[in-house]
């Protein structure tokens, strides 16, 4: 199963690898947050990305203790007419990246679908494999390239598990990706849940070869 697994280990213990991951978050917000990389709305902000993180991995490591019977409770649904819609679909590839309890949502899903369904493989499209193929697409006003499953069939679903606040219980948002627009469905999810999530997003990769400021002509005067 792609993509599970805690959102940091030790993310504070060493100055290097924190310097080095608020360096890939300032690149990473900039195109989110639409300012320079350089800019104290964007440090703020991925600082506070850190102390999420760790709080996020607590909780994960807490609610992993939990049974069935108290997990499944703690679990709210965005809409829960897509949930029918995904609970009597067959399609057996489910997208995700990575952001909020990600590695509790397999477990999330498995719960939530009747047990005649067939079991679903859960995708990151941010996790890179031997299994895995190369698809750009413009995100943020600027290309970028995520990995989908080399399978020939268009995965149909992207899920996500984010934390409400307190970090004790979870929200599910489920999103239906159309074959025939597939590329706008991916590009417009991937757009929403980030920028509604933001503050969850553990982007430890960058996503872009270089800042903001220095792809979007509206904002190169800002460097």
């Amino acid at each position: 199963m792609a993509g599970s697994h805690h959102p940091s280990v030790s993310l504070l213990s060493d100055d290097t690898e924190k310097d080095r991951r608020l360096a890939i978050l300032r690149i990473n917000l900039s195109y989110v947050l639409h300012e320079s990389s350089s800019s104290a709305t964007v440090g703020r902000f991925a600082k506070q990305l850190l102390v999420n993180a760790r709080a996020a991995t607590r909780a994960t490591r807490r609610i992993e203790t939990w049974t069935d019977e108290r997990f499944l409770p703690t679990i709210v649904i965005r809409d829960e007419r897509v949930l029918w819609d995904f609970q009597r679909d067959a399609s057996p590839f489910v997208l995700t990246i990575d952001l909020g309890a990600s590695s509790l949502l397999h477990r999330a899903l498995h719960l939530l679908l009747p047990s005649t369904c067939p079991a679903k493989t859960l995708w990151s499209v941010d996790r890179w494999s031997a299994e895995a193929r190369s698809y750009s697409c413009t995100l943020f006003r600027a290309e970028t390239t995520v990995a989908l499953p080399a399978s020939s069939e268009i995965p149909a679903w992207f899920a996500l598990l984010v934390f409400r606040p307190g970090w004790r219980s979870m929200l599910l948002d489920l999103s239906r990706l159309s074959a025939a627009t597939f590329d706008r469905d991916l590009v417009r999810t991937l757009e929403r849940v980030i920028r509604d999530y933001t503050d969850q997003w553990w982007c430890w990769r960058p996503w872009w070869p270089v800042p903001a400021e220095k792809a979007l002509p509206e904002l190169q005067g800002e460097r």
